[in-house]
């Protein structure tokens, strides 16, 4: 879970990134759907382990 949880933070943070430096204006149009996606991916599997 650890190594899903950091390479999904390293995407968003590159994605934040791009975004600030306007590279990449296609895929940076999403920016808000797939930062929302990514702490979803994080955030449900930890609740469910905290909740078991």
């Amino acid at each position: 879970m650890a190594k899903l949880t950091a390479i999904i933070v390293t995407i968003i943070g590159l994605l934040l990134a791009l975004k600030e430096l306007g590279v990449l204006a296609v895929i940076t149009d999403y920016n808000g759907w797939l930062i929302a996606i990514g702490v979803l991916i994080i955030g449900v599997p930890m609740l469910i382990k905290e909740l078991k």
